[in-house]
């Protein structure tokens, strides 16, 4: 049997951000087509740019960059566990304060 852990809450609301399971890009090596997903869990996850649907705000493997949080789905292969899919979310912009 398959069991699929349920996504995390968005912090704050207690509201599921979507059915992604949520995580971070912890490292990027552009030279090779690769990066890791660090899970909630703490396990770091392989995906290839050639290989991984981009959904969101990433329409290229240029588009993501270390520290950002994404939601994930992942498959097998015949190398093991593997990233399939990756939902780039929002990058949290500084707000600018206006000073008076």
């Amino acid at each position: 049997m398959f069991h699929v852990s349920a996504p995390e809450k968005d912090q704050g609301t207690g509201e599921k951000k979507d059915l992604f399971h949520q995580g971070v890009i912890s490292k990027l090596f552009p030279s090779n087509n690769m990066g890791l997903v660090r899970t909630e869990s703490g396990r770091e996850v392989p995906f290839s740019f050639e290989f991984v649907v981009l959904l969101g705000e990433a329409k290229k493997p240029a588009d993501l960059s270390e520290g950002q949080e994404v939601g994930y789905d992942l498959g097998w292969t015949s190398k093991g566990l593997r990233v399939t899919t990756i939902k780039a979310y929002p990058l949290d912009l500084p707000k600018i304060e206006d000073g008076r």
